[in-house]
């Protein structure tokens, strides 16, 4: 990275410390005064999250004093769709790129500034998780929820930020890890803490205490857990936990829990969490406070799923996109069980709007879930509404083949 007159130039990797950059734009905008600022990303090589959520958040706070972003997209295809896909593009100059938001399968970056909007944040990317995630159980995924819901609500509590949160949901499948970045553009960690706990001397000592169990700066109003419960999460799955928060850092990874102080500051907070998804006792062993075990009430699948508290409401047409393989089929029963808890919650399959699915898919689904159950407790569990009579019979077909053989 190096600038030259009012335009920063962005060479090969960017690395994940977004601290050089935020001196530069330092430098550019309040000391030599420019209001017209140039990204360019023409050269760059991979844009990390970590680099990016940080820096559309400094950019935002900026636009605040009429300083105005331009973007050289990448020179690579793919590059650009990246930087624009992932909403970067549009919250840096979203006079110049439209928002972008989630699908199916991926969370666009997003900014919140209310806790109106932190709860619509939190339910989408939760919502992109149940179709991205394979082998996630639904404890793991209520700690996820939790931990998610925790770190975004801490930038509407603390930090009185006045662009509120930017933050990020990405999912790596092949290392099976979820990480989320949250960050803000307010009062730091260290300050915050400070300001109601006077036996907190420094600020590296202060962003240590922050991520122990009920440490907080007003006891009446927080019980403390949120960082730490994040960061056990982090922990138990071997993932790695970092905070950048004003002067200090941490960079928590397994058997290594290092603060430090360094000479640039960040002007706000900005925290990276990855966990492992796949671990099985995620919940059981992260969320443990006060000795206890925390289960969280009223989770995601409670609000959007199991309304009646009993039976998994399974709308085929808004659930499923694909139905026309056995990959599909694939997706989709991973999906149903993680949601019916390895099918032991009732579950009523319904088909409005659902005109045809192939033979493998039925298979892979139903034929699947038969074989698994038997046919005394798939009658129990497994109910249908508003089936096609040639579903039904595909379905059926399905079933009595796995029973032949």
């Amino acid at each position: 990275m190096h600038s030259d007159g009012n335009r920063i130039y962005f060479t090969s990797d960017t690395g994940h410390d977004p601290l050089p950059t935020a001196a530069a734009l330092h430098n550019l905008i309040t000391k030599q005064g420019y209001s017209d600022i140039i990204l360019d990303f023409e050269n760059a090589g991979y844009l990390s999250p970590s680099f990016m959520i940080p820096l559309v958040t400094i950019s935002r706070n900026y636009r605040r004093e009429n300083v105005n972003f331009e973007i050289v997209m990448p020179s690579t295809k793919k590059s650009a769709l990246h930087v624009s896909n992932t909403n970067w593009a549009h919250l840096i100059s979203p006079e110049s790129y439209e928002a972008k938001g989630a699908d199916q399968l991926h969370m666009s970056a997003r900014q919140y500034l209310n806790p109106d909007e932190q709860f619509r944040a939190v339910d989408d990317s939760i919502g992109v998780m149940i179709n991205s995630l394979e082998g996630v159980n639904r404890s793991g995924l209520q700690a996820l929820e939790w931990a998610l819901n925790e770190i975004t609500d801490n930038v509407l509590n603390h930090a009185n930020s006045a662009v509120g949160g930017i933050m990020q949901v990405v999912n790596f499948p092949n290392r099976r890890r979820v990480e989320f970045y949250v960050c803000d553009a307010g009062m730091t960690i260290p300050r915050s803490l400070r300001s109601g706990r006077q036996d907190i001397t420094n600020d590296t000592s202060a962003l240590r205490s922050a991520i122990e169990e009920g440490v907080t700066r007003n006891k009446q109003t927080n019980q403390g857990n949120g960082l730490f419960g994040t960061f056990k999460c982090c922990e138990v799955s071997n993932g790695d936990f970092d905070i950048t928060s004003g002067m200090v850092s941490l960079r928590a990874r397994p058997g290594e829990l290092p603060v430090t102080e360094g000479t640039i500051p960040f002007p706000g907070t900005f925290v990276r969490a990855s966990i492992g998804y796949d671990y099985e006792k995620l919940l059981e062993r992260a969320l443990v406070f006060g000795g206890k075990r925390h289960v969280p009430a009223h989770d995601f699948i409670d609000r959007f799923y199991q309304i009646d508290g009993e039976t998994i409401q399974f709308k085929v047409a808004i659930e499923l996109k694909a139905f026309g393989s056995r990959e599909a089929g694939k997706l989709a029963h991973a999906k149903i069980e993680m949601l019916t808890e390895s099918f032991s919650i009732p579950v009523e399959f319904d088909f409005e709007n659902v005109r045809l699915i192939t033979s493998s898919f039925a298979d892979e689904v139903f034929g699947r879930i038969f074989e698994s159950m038997g046919a005394v407790r798939f009658g129990h569990i497994c109910r249908f509404k508003n089936v096609d009579s040639t579903i039904r019979a595909l379905i059926d077909r399905a079933i009595a083949q796995r029973i032949s053989q």
